[in-house]
Order: C-alpha cells, then structure tokens, then sequence
C-alpha cells in the first residue's frame, strides 16, 4: 500500500507493454489453477497447422476469381453456341471454334510436366472419403444432379522436383457434352482441383488432379461426346476427350 501513496510511481505503459502484463498475469492464474490443464502442442503440429491455415486463405483467396472465371466461361460458351446455332452447324454436329491440341501441358506452356486425361466418373460427391482432419471438405451436387468428374495425371518423369503453378495462368475450363449444351468447370476448394493447383511434383512420380462439373441426372447418363475447352489469356484451345 505504501507504494501507492506517492504521485507518479506507476509508469505508463504502452499497448504492447500492457498485452505483455496482462499475458503474464493470466499465466500465473493458470499455473495455481489446479482445474487448468495445459494444452500445448509440439513445434512440428504447430508447423502443420500454420502451413494448413495458410493453404486454405490462398484457396479462399482463390473463390472469388474462379467464380469470375467460370461465370465468363458459360457466357461466353453460350454466345459461341448461339453463333454456332444460327450458322446451322448445331444441326451437323460439327463445331469447329478452336484449334485442337492433344496436349494440355503444351496449352498452358507447362515445361518438364506431362498432363494426360485418364477418364471421367460420375457420382454424387468427390471425393467419396475424407480424412477427419482434411479441412477441404467434400463436393456435392444438388438435388436432382450428379458431378462429373474429370480426372488427370500430372506426370514429371524428369531427375528434378518441379512446382506447377496452375492458379498463375489463371486457366479456365469449359466442357461441351454432347455438341448439346457445354458447362464451366466448377470452382472448388480441393487441393487436386487442375484450375486452382499449386503444389510440388516429385521427381519421377504423378499426381491426380481433376475438374468437376454439375450436370443433371439424365444427362450425366447419357454421355456419348465430350470436348474440353481451354482457355489461357486470349489463347483459346479444344481437347476431344471422347468422340
């Protein structure tokens, strides 16, 4: 009490110097609370929740381009398909609006990476098993739709690791299903999504990446041509998946 008595005995402090008192102060009440328990975490958790929080605020970062990105892919597939339909070539089912690659690695001007199409499944959600720790979730179609899911190998058959960086060349896709309708791919948070990759390919070895697209029940069953859209930049490529 005697300390008090006198004028100016108490320094100011700043922001930060009180933060500091007050972190200090609460972890004295819990060190004699004997209902506390600590909850501390090995420096190798801490690593891995730190790069997990920094993964998923690149992706959200990521959602609202690829929302841009998509909603331009189905406009301006649908004003080629109306130009198509009024130059009579929807009723040949010939449409010939792009040049045709077999490459997409080439497409996007990828070196060192082969990027092959291996097929597509359909299904309600992809994928079909999560882990309980993976915070990318899963994707599902809405009632009275089914996904179709495209699915690649993103090969580096070279002695060194390469780093692909899909979400730099902001790629955009679009599928045309049957030379009948044609949908952009959807935009997603998975860590395999080809539009949005951004991870390591280990030297010789492959990873899966896929791109998703919602379509009805019906037409998901009826799957009989397909042709993949590309587009980087002003660049505008086709890819015949299934003809």
């Amino acid at each position: 009490m005697g300390g008090c008595v006198f004028d100016d005995q108490i320094p100011d402090l700043s922001d930060e110097e009180m933060k500091m008192v007050e972190e200090y102060a609460a972890h004295l009440l819990l060190k004699y609370d004997e209902n506390y328990k600590a909850a501390t975490i090995s420096a190798e958790e801490y690593q891995a929740e730190r790069d997990r929080m920094m993964r998923l605020a690149q992706v959200q970062a990521e959602i609202e381009r690829m929302k841009e990105a998509e909603a331009a892919n189905e406009k301006e597939e649908k004003k080629e398909d109306e130009t198509s339909s009024s130059d009579g070539e929807s009723g040949s089912g010939k449409k010939s609006s792009g040049p045709v690659f077999t490459d997409i690695d080439d497409f996007f001007g990828i070196e060192g990476l082969d990027i092959d199409y291996l097929g597509f499944v359909r299904t309600k959600t992809y994928p079909e098993q999560v882990a309980a720790n993976d915070w990318q979730g899963v994707v599902t179609a809405t009632t009275g739709n089914s996904l179709i899911v495209f699915k690649y190998s993103v090969n580096n058959s070279s002695s060194e690791d390469i780093y692909l960086d899909m979400v730099s060349r902001a790629p955009r896709f679009t599928f045309r299903i049957n030379d009948s309708f044609s949908k952009a791919s959807m935009f997603t948070v998975l860590l395999n999504d080809l539009a949005g990759y951004k991870d390591v390919i280990p030297a010789g070895e492959s990873k899966e990446a896929v791109l998703i697209v919602e379509v009805t029940e019906a037409q998901a069953q009826n799957v009989e041509k397909l042709t993949m859209i590309m587009r980087y930049g002003e660049e505008r490529g086709e890819y015949s998946l299934l003809y």
